[in-house]
């Protein structure tokens, strides 16, 4: 069998084409750096594409380890007293099509001040105490087991947390969020995104336009609902002191998981429509006016729920 010779120009070429098809593959660096830091240091991430975990250890020290970016320019991994910069920097004009990100594991000490950016990048972050701050594009983002302040924010990437405790804000526009086992205080805004929220937290408030809100708050005592045309059912602690719950194009249903203690002050608003199953307690509307209105009082009334609705329906009952 003859073997093919190639013209000395083609075989320039094709070897050219090939570098450019596999080059990404090559192009790809390992990294295995670390720096040692005091107590509660304070750490700025920047990745922009790719996988990102961060991960507390035992050890008072800042690891990265993993594959940068294909289109990397360097590993920015610097240290100027207590504070840590770590970013995968890329080119101003990097081009996301077809290409990898990084693929990168950070292991910090459990306590410390975050700062993280991302783009594209989904990032996972687990056992962290401290002020936590989180801001991501397109990027997903799973918080797991977080104390302290923390601020978990996207504009289209899903929101999945479990566990977090002491102050958390959990911000999404397009996104969806999904929150279970968490205590202390929490809030969730959405724009245009579903809520499916399991909390155990004592004060929560949430602020949602044109998404479904599916609430489980069994140990709630203070509850703050805004919500525009979406509907939201809420199973809610029988123990509840305190709640303020605003509805516009959108149902609401309330279920206690007892006999509640609660001033119950209820505007059915324009279009609006008030069915009471905790009660014999009928929705009265006044004479020539478009709105039902309903208060009555259960047990000792100790607590106060004021609920308003337009061109919805509002729903209270037990289980």
């Amino acid at each position: 069998m003859k073997s093919v010779q190639f013209p000395p120009l083609l075989g320039t070429l094709l070897f050219a084409g090939l570098l450019c098809f596999y080059g990404p593959a090559f192009a790809a660096q390992q990294v295995e750096r670390q720096l040692s830091v005091q107590d509660s240091p304070k750490l700025s991430v920047k990745v922009q594409r790719g996988q990102v975990q961060i991960l507390s250890w035992d050890k008072q020290e800042i690891s990265v380890s993993g594959t940068l970016d294909e289109q990397s320019e360097g590993l920015v991994f610097e240290q100027q007293g207590n504070s840590i910069t770590l970013e995968d920097k890329l080119p101003r004009n990097a081009q996301g099509h077809g290409k990898k990100g990084s693929a990168l594991t950070i292991k910090v000490p459990r306590e410390l001040n975050l700062t993280v950016e991302g783009v594209s990048a989904d990032y996972r972050l687990s056992t962290l105490t401290g002020e936590l701050d989180v801001a991501l594009v397109s990027g997903s983002l799973s918080a797991e087991r977080l104390a302290g302040h923390s601020r978990l924010r996207t504009v289209s990437g899903d929101i999945k947390s479990l566990a977090l405790a002491g102050k958390s804000q959990l911000d999404t526009v397009s996104g969806e969020i999904i929150d279970d086992a968490s205590t202390g205080e929490i809030s969730y805004r959405l724009v245009s995104g579903d809520l499916d929220a399991k909390s155990d937290a004592s004060r929560i408030d949430i602020e949602q336009v044109s998404g479904e809100l599916h609430g489980q708050f069994p140990k709630v005592e203070r509850l703050t609902l805004k919500s525009v045309s979406g509907d939201s059912q809420l199973s809610l602690s029988a123990e509840i002191l305190s709640a303020s719950l605003e509805s516009v194009s959108g149902d609401l249903s309330l279920n206690f998981s007892g006999q509640t203690n609660l001033g119950f002050v209820i505007d059915g608003g324009p279009g609006g429509k008030i069915v009471n199953e905790l009660s014999q307690d009928k929705p009265v509307k006044k004479k020539y006016s478009p709105r039902a209105e309903l208060k009555f009082q259960t047990g000792k009334g100790r607590g106060e729920m004021r609920v308003s609705t337009i061109s919805g329906q509002v729903k209270l009952g037990s289980h």
